[in-house]
C-alpha cells in the first residue's frame, strides 16, 4: 500500500450498473472494469437502476443508485475494502420532485464526512427539505436542517466533475435566478459545519453574459471556489473568489490545432484538466508551474464520467461510527 501517491482516474458505471470502470491516467492505454465492485444483488433491478459518482473524499467514494422512485447511496473505502450501506433517506421521491442532488464532502472542524441531499421541485415557489446525513452519527441519522434552498433559485446544478469540492468543509453548486427580469447566475454554497446557505454572486462581467456565446462552470482551486469562463473561439478565463472579491488568475489557451475546449477543472495540485470539444475522449492536463501540457486520451466513453485523484486511504468507515459512540 502506498499511502498519497496519487493517480487520477476516470470513473463511469459498468454496462451491468453494479460496477465502476476506472481509466487510469497513469496508464490511459488500461481500462479497469470492475475497479469498484458493488458487492449488493442488483439483478432484479438492473433494467430500471441508475448508478452515479456523488464525490470522492480522503479515499472515501460515495455513490448512488436510483431504483425506480428510490435512492440507495453508499460510501466506499476501496483500499481496505470496507463499505456502507446508508438508510434510506428521510423523506422519498414523489410525483412533485423535478431534480434530486446529492453531495459528499468532508467537515474538518468536527472531523466528520457528510452526504447532503437537495431535491428541486416542479413548483418554483416551493422547495423541498435538505437532508443530511452524518456518518459520525452513524446509522439511521439522515436529518431535516432548518434551512431550506432559497425559493428564487432555479435548476441546481452539480458540477463537481473533478472531485476536490467539499474538502474544505463547504460544498458549491451553479445557480439561476432572474434578476431585474434577467436570467442572472450565481454559486450556493453549502457549509458543512453550520449545515447552512449562503449565496455567492458570480464576477459583474459574467452574471448576465450571453449564455450561447460563453460557458461559465463552478470549480475549486486551491480550495476556494472558482468560475472558469470559456468564450466561444477563445481562451479560458478562471476567477477566484477571495475573501472580498472576485480576482481573476489565469487565462488558459486550448489544445494545439484550434480545438475547443471544456473546462473540467482542477486537481488538487492545482493542475488544470480540461477536454476537448471535437473528441470527448481527449484530454489535457496544463501545469501553470512548469507551463506544459500533458494531452492525452482515456479508453472507452468519458461522457458522464467523474474524475477523481484515487489515493490509498486507512479511514475506516465503520471506526468514524464507532469513535463516535464512545465520546
Amino acid at each position: 500500500m502506498h499511502i498519497n501517491q496519487k493517480i487520477l482516474m476516470f470513473l463511469g458505471f459498468g454496462a451491468d450498473c453494479t460496477s465502476f470502470t476506472a481509466s487510469p491516467f497513469r496508464s490511459p492505454a488500461i481500462e479497469l472494469d470492475n475497479f469498484f465492485k458493488v458487492p449488493i444483488n442488483l439483478e432484479s433491478q438492473r433494467r430500471r437502476c441508475f448508478g452515479n459518482i456523488v464525490g470522492y473524499v480522503k479515499g472515501l467514494i460515495c455513490f448512488i443508485y436510483e431504483l425506480g422512485d428510490d435512492y440507495v447511496v453508499y460510501v466506499q473505502n476501496h483500499s481496505l475494502s470496507a463499505f456502507l450501506t446508508l438508510p434510506p433517506c428521510s423523506m422519498g421521491s414523489s410525483s412533485e420532485s423535478r431534480n434530486t442532488n446529492f453531495r459528499f464532502g468532508y467537515d474538518p472542524k468536527t472531523d466528520d464526512y457528510k452526504v447532503v441531499k437537495l431535491t428541486e421541485l416542479f413548483d418554483p415557489r416551493r422547495m423541498a427539505p435538505v437532508e443530511v446525513y452524518s456518518l459520525r452519527k452513524g446509522k439511521g441519522s439522515w436529518e431535516l436542517i432548518s434551512q431550506r434552498i432559497p425559493s428564487h433559485l432555479q435548476c441546481i446544478k452539480d458540477q463537481d466533475l473533478v472531485c476536490v469540492d467539499g474538502h474544505e468543509g463547504h460544498l458549491h453548486w451553479l445557480c439561476y435566478t432572474f434578476i431585474g427580469g434577467k436570467l442572472t447566475q450565481l454559486i450556493l454554497a453549502f457549509d458543512l459545519a453550520s449545515e447552512t446557505f449562503k449565496e455567492i454572486p458570480f464576477p459583474d462581467s459574467l452574471r448576465t453574459c450571453c449564455f450561447g456565446d460563453r460557458l461559465n462552470v463552478v470549480r475549486v482551486l486551491g480550495g476556494k471556489v472558482c468560475v472558469m469562463s470559456r468564450v466561444r473561439d477563445t481562451d479560458c478565463e478562471v476567477w477566484v473568489k477571495d475573501e472580498y472579491s472576485w480576482v481573476k488568475r489565469h487565462v488558459f489557451s486550448g489544445f494545439s490545432g484550434g480545438d475547443q475546449i471544456f473546462p473540467c477543472g482542477f486537481t488538487s495540485s492545482n493542475q488544470f484538466l480540461f477536454r476537448s470539444t471535437n473528441a470527448l475522449n481527449r484530454y489535457g492536463l496544463y501545469d501553470p508551474v512548469t507551463a506544459k501540457t500533458k494531452n492525452f486520451k482515456i479508453c472507452g466513453r468519458s461522457f458522464g464520467c467523474k474524475v477523481v485523484e484515487y489515493v490509498d486511504s486507512l479511514v475506516w468507515i465503520n471506526r468514524i461510527i464507532e469513535l463516535k459512540r464512545h465520546q
